[in-house]
């Protein structure tokens, strides 16, 4: 494989979009209500936090998500799908599996060295959360574990602890302090990003269902009726915890609660057999949450005014990147699975 090809994979297996809404706008906002609470602003904790949760969730859960999820089957199935499924690295023949250990290797060396020199200059409580944001990455997909494998645990266990942790490290290391208002934001970001990864699942039901072992995911254990109902309810939970801030707290909080509208619009809408349906209000869950958490983080800390346009530009490469991959879905997922090392 060509060199040119190798670094498409590598920046596949970022999944730059739902990283945008999970650790950078996270991260992003956590330093703004930080700057906002507290008057203070250290640019270098700033992209120091910014880099751990972007190796975090973009290449050290996704290197080990990738790897499993494809030996389990699930992400080789033929199930029609377009956000979900993995980054298709491995079915277009860009990355093979020894090169997912290698950036799950690289990428949890720079995260602790980072941590270590961040926690040097404002204490331990660091480790303790960039722990918490690793384990729950880490545990979301490794056997025997694999949280994503069972109902409930992954988007309890996995997605709300990672990005309630990223958003709560990025206040601490500005503010050098958690109180109940960094806890609420951070709450009510996370709720928005696992709403998102729930009707994510949903086209992945049939493929997980067929995986071994079985991806008892909870769209999967609950069903399409029921699981819509606890879907959209994360997105209500973000929108009443949005609006409590604006009335107690900042107006500015209102500009998170107007995109959790539309958020949670999204949600009712989605229909979550059809193909297209499911694709199209996913992309508005996720534009939503990134616009409305980096328009409350600018009108908080205006400094912040160029993180909505760099995420735009990060957005539009992720698009371009996944149009760039021209492979067909293999015939049938138990031929290729990858026997485990």
């Amino acid at each position: 494989m060509p060199a040119r090809g190798r670094l498409l994979g590598l920046f596949l297996e970022l999944r730059a979009i739902p990283v945008l809404l999970w650790a950078y706008t996270a991260i992003v906002l956590g330093t703004a209500v930080a700057i906002a609470e507290a008057g203070r602003f250290e640019l270098w904790n700033l992209l120091e936090a910014l880099l751990i949760g972007v190796l975090i969730q973009g290449y050290e859960t996704h290197a080990v998500n990738e790897i499993f999820d494809w030996r389990s089957g699930t992400d080789q199935d033929a199930s029609p799908r377009v956000l979900s499924g993995g980054s298709r690295v491995l079915t277009a023949r860009l990355l093979e599996e020894k090169h997912l250990w290698a950036i799950f290797a690289a990428s949890s060396a720079l995260i602790w060295v980072l941590a270590f020199d961040l926690a040097s200059r404002t204490g331990p409580l660091v480790l303790g959360l960039v722990a918490l944001g690793y384990f729950a990455g880490l545990f979301y997909t490794l056997p025997p574990i694999a949280t994503a494998y069972r109902p409930f645990a992954g988007e309890w266990l996995g997605g709300f602890v990672g990005v309630a942790a990223g958003g709560l490290g990025a206040y601490y290391v500005q503010a050098l302090r958690i109180t109940p208002l960094a806890l609420t934001v951070a709450v009510a970001h996370a709720c928005v990003c696992v709403g998102m990864l729930m009707m994510h699942h949903y086209l992945d039901a049939d493929a997980d269902r067929r995986a071994r072992p079985m991806k008892r995911t909870t769209i999967v254990f609950l069903g399409a009726r029921r699981a819509k109902g606890y879907t959209a309810g994360f997105a209500a939970a973000a929108l009443a915890l949005s609006v409590l801030l604006g009335l107690l707290w900042r107006v500015e909080a209102f500009a998170f609660g107007f995109a959790a509208v539309a958020g949670l619009i999204a949600h009712v809408r989605a229909e979550p057999a059809d193909v297209a349906s499911v694709t199209g209000n996913e992309l508005i869950v996720i534009q939503a949450g990134v616009a409305g958490g980096l328009l409350m983080a600018t009108l908080l800390a205006p400094a912040f005014v160029f993180a909505m346009p760099a995420a735009v530009l990060l957005y539009l490469a992720h698009l371009r990147a996944s149009l760039a991959i021209r492979a067909p879905a293999p015939e049938r997922y138990e031929a290729v699975v990858i026997p485990p090392t």
